[in-house]
């Protein structure tokens, strides 16, 4: 089920970004797919479904689980990423298999990115210790849509 965190962003999982109807209710125009490795046929019917049938962009960036360096880079590039996304399209799926680590991390990531811009605009020296309370606060606005979410510090 798709949860929409922002106006223009929102987390959901694999079943949503191959639901043909749902995109198209939920006007989605881009796709931001977090799934892992190795889900190739999966993943050609996902672009099949977002780029040919519906006319969406898609968007993945492979992120497995098994390195925990390679996966803080990931997650932070895909944060940069849909930061460029929300720049160009309305209305931004982020998803990753059942959308409650990868996708919600990289949204918590992305919301507290502009509170940084903010801080640094302003003044605010902070540290990389206020990035983890930062991250630990954008959960928070992230779970009172989607509970569900688990939340992943070691990933900061």
């Amino acid at each position: 089920m798709i949860t929409w965190i922002t106006e223009n962003v929102a987390i959901g999982e694999y079943t949503d970004a191959v639901n043909e109807e749902l995109l198209k209710n939920e006007n989605i125009d881009c796709v931001l797919s977090l799934r892992g490795y190795g889900v190739e046929e999966a993943d050609s019917w996902e672009r099949i479904v977002c780029e040919t049938i519906l006319k969406i962009d898609y968007y993945r960036i492979p992120v497995a689980e098994d390195n925990d360096r390679m996966v803080k880079l990931l997650l932070r590039t895909a944060a940069y990423m849909l930061e460029q996304l929300t720049e160009k399209y309305k209305r931004i799926l982020v998803h990753c298999t059942a959308g409650i680590d990868r996708a919600p991390f990289v949204v918590a990531y992305w919301i507290i990115k502009r509170d940084i811009i903010f801080a640094e605009i302003t003044g605010y020296d902070y540290t990389e210790g206020d990035l983890k309370y930062w991250i630990a606060d954008a959960y928070k606005i992230i779970k009172e849509k989607r509970p569900q979410i688990v939340e992943h510090m070691e990933w900061v």
